[in-house]
């Protein structure tokens, strides 16, 4: 058979699901391509400005919040993406099946889920799209659509969300969610023992601060652990640019002497710096948060956007982590309180094992394969 895994630059929420499952269609014996959306289409500055609007919404919440969700509920972003793309790219895409005829589309962006299946549809192609929500708790309406074969969830709640959107229930499909190797392929390891790989102190309580992979997260909480000097010790990973970088060095250099801090920046032994905290904070990232989920570890929102507002409700539901965004007083007293109460922690075992989220690429390749091969 042969496949094609179709993911947008923006951050690493929608790449690391489709390498995820790339690499189990690669071991299922699939000739299978990795390609990026706009590199597909030679869309090369429609990329562009996709990345620098998302990155904007990133940076001011705000924006994201309204215009995101005005955009979306109208179906106007829908419409006018499906007449730009479809005028200024048919010919490239009939000219990219002619070339590699995949049996199957795997997508993990509204955009080509949508996009595809509905220009396929339209070119008499019987190429079955999936599309598998990153967004795991909802997705949003752009991503439903009647030519897509699948619109695959890793949540009970995510699917009822997308249903009551418009997709038709008989082409939804939950599985798995599609854990990366990095975490999956691992040994779970005990605190000390990672800490002690990472050169970490061994018994601080730590926290891993998750700035993102664009590296646009808040330093907010930062400033205000340095400025009560807390005795805990903060690990900074992301996508960290040159001045950012710089702007963390000088807030470090103000810190007292209880509090210790590194800057490791973006981090492929992430299972690692997960097993190695107590704690993990940051913007609500889905992959960070289902990594810190799979990993036993609470997870503290510091910032939320519009389109993963659910992910907040799922964390507080389960009683895996708390929702404390733009609240710096409350995240400090959430710190303060499990520094201090250690055996908090260990209680909250119980609601790491209650969630219920499967987690397993391979599964996920097989459930695609599969229906694939049943169907063509």
């Amino acid at each position: 058979m042969k496949g094609l895994c179709v993911y947008i630059k923006a951050g690493q929420g929608h790449y690391i699901p489709a390498k995820a499952v790339y690499e189990q269609m690669i071991k299922k014996g699939v000739d299978c391509h990795l390609v990026d959306f706009f590199d597909y289409m030679d869309l090369e500055r429609s990329e562009k400005m996709n990345q620098s609007i998302w990155r904007l919404m990133l940076k001011f919440p705000f924006i994201e919040k309204h215009l995101f969700r005005r955009l979306d509920g109208s179906g106007i972003s829908r419409k006018l993406l499906l007449y730009w793309v479809g005028k200024l790219r048919i010919k490239k895409l009939k000219k990219n099946i002619e070339e590699f005829h995949p049996d199957f589309i795997f997508a993990t962006h509204p955009y080509p889920g949508t996009i595809l299946s509905t220009l396929l549809n339209s070119m008499g192609e019987d190429i079955p799209v999936y599309f598998y929500s990153t967004d795991v708790f909802s997705s949003p309406k752009i991503s439903i659509c009647p030519f897509l074969r699948k619109h695959i969830i890793s949540t009970e709640e995510g699917l009822e969300r997308v249903v009551a959107l418009g997709q038709k229930k008989e082409s939804m499909m939950l599985a798995p969610f599609p854990l990366q190797s990095a975490v999956a392929d691992y040994p779970r390891l005990e605190k000390k023992e990672a800490r002690r790989k990472l050169s970490l102190d061994e018994e601080k309580f730590t926290i891993e601060l998750n700035l993102g992979g664009e590296g646009l997260g808040s330093l907010a909480l930062l400033k205000e652990i340095i400025k009560r000097d807390l005795p805990v010790q903060v690990v900074i990973v992301g996508g960290i640019r040159k001045n950012m970088e710089k702007h963390l060095r000088r807030i470090i250099s103000e810190k007292g002497e209880n509090t210790v801090l590194e800057i490791r920046g973006f981090v492929t032994n992430v299972n690692e710096y997960l097993y190695a905290s107590d704690l993990i904070v940051g913007r609500a990232g889905i992959n960070t948060i289902l990594e810190a989920i799979y990993a036993h570890r609470p997870f503290l929102i510091t910032e939320l956007v519009y389109i993963v507002k659910h992910s907040a409700e799922y964390v507080e539901k389960y009683k895996v982590g708390w929702n404390a965004t733009g609240d710096v007083e409350k995240q400090i007293n959430i710190i303060e309180d499990l520094a201090c109460n250690p055996e908090k922690l260990c209680q909250m075992e119980n609601n790491f094992r209650s969630v219920p989220i499967e987690y397993n690429a391979k599964r996920l390749a097989e459930m695609v394969i599969d229906d694939a091969r049943r169907i063509k």
